[in-house]
C-alpha cells in the first residue's frame, strides 16, 4: 500500500474506498521519488522537480469551505488533490448509484465532475495542464507543465492500455454539481 494511501485510509468515509488505479499511481509515483512533506502533510507529483506544474495528490486536501464534519454529503466525499495553487481540491465522490467519480470543488465557487471513473481522472492528470481549473478547453498553454508530464503520461497509457488525449471535454449534464446543489442548496457553476 502506497503512503499516501495510509494516510488516506483513516479519513475514507463509509462506503468509499480509494480506487485500485490510484493506488497503483501512487505506488508508482513513490517508487519514482516523486514524494515530499513540506509540514502541511505528504504530497505525490505526477513529475520531477519541486515546481508546481500541475495536479498534487496530498494528505492534506480539505472539505472546509464547502462540507464541515457531520454534514450532509461530507460522507460521501474524500479530498486527495490538489488541481491548482489557489486552494481547488479534487474530490473522490460516492454517487447515488454507489460509483465513484472524481470531482472538483473550486477555489472560485465553480463545481463540477471531472472524470467518470479513476483511470480517467488519471488520464486528465496526465495530460500536463499546469492548473485543473475552469480553463482547461483546448490544449495545454504551459509547454514546460506538459513536457514535465511526459513520463507519467507514458506510464498512464502503458499501464492502463488507454490513450491520453490532448485536450479534456467536460460532461454536458454535471450530475455532481447537481448533487451539490441538492446537499447546500446553492446554485454553482461549472468548469465547463
Amino acid at each position: 500500500m502506497s503512503r499516501l494511501s495510509e494516510l488516506l485510509t483513516p479519513n475514507l468515509p463509509a462506503n468509499l474506498a480509494i480506487p485500485e488505479p490510484l493506488e497503483r499511481a501512487w505506488a508508482w509515483l513513490e517508487s519514482r521519488g516523486w514524494e515530499g512533506d513540506n509540514g502541511n502533510g505528504y504530497f505525490l507529483t505526477p513529475y520531477a522537480g519541486e515546481a508546481q506544474l500541475g495536479a498534487v495528490f496530498t494528505s492534506a486536501a480539505s472539505l472546509i469551505g464547502w462540507f464541515e464534519p457531520g454534514e450532509d454529503g461530507a460522507d460521501r466525499l474524500l479530498p486527495f488533490v490538489e488541481l491548482d495553487g489557489a486552494g481547488s481540491v479534487g474530490v473522490l465522490w460516492l454517487d447515488d448509484s454507489g460509483a465513484v467519480r472524481v470531482a472538483a470543488l473550486g477555489s472560485d465557487g465553480a463545481v463540477s465532475l471531472l472524470a467518470e471513473n479513476a483511470i480517467d481522472f488519471l488520464r486528465l492528470v496526465a495530460i500536463g495542464f499546469c492548473d485543473i481549473d475552469q480553463f482547461i478547453e483546448g490544449e495545454p498553454e504551459d509547454v514546460e507543465s506538459v513536457e514535465a508530464h511526459a513520463e507519467f503520461r507514458n506510464w498512464v497509457e502503458t499501464e492502463f492500455g488507454v490513450d491520453v488525449p490532448a485536450h479534456w471535454e467536460f460532461p454536458d449534464d454535471d450530475p455532481f454539481n447537481s448533487w451539490v446543489h441538492r446537499m447546500k442548496g446553492v446554485e454553482y457553476r461549472t468548469y465547463a
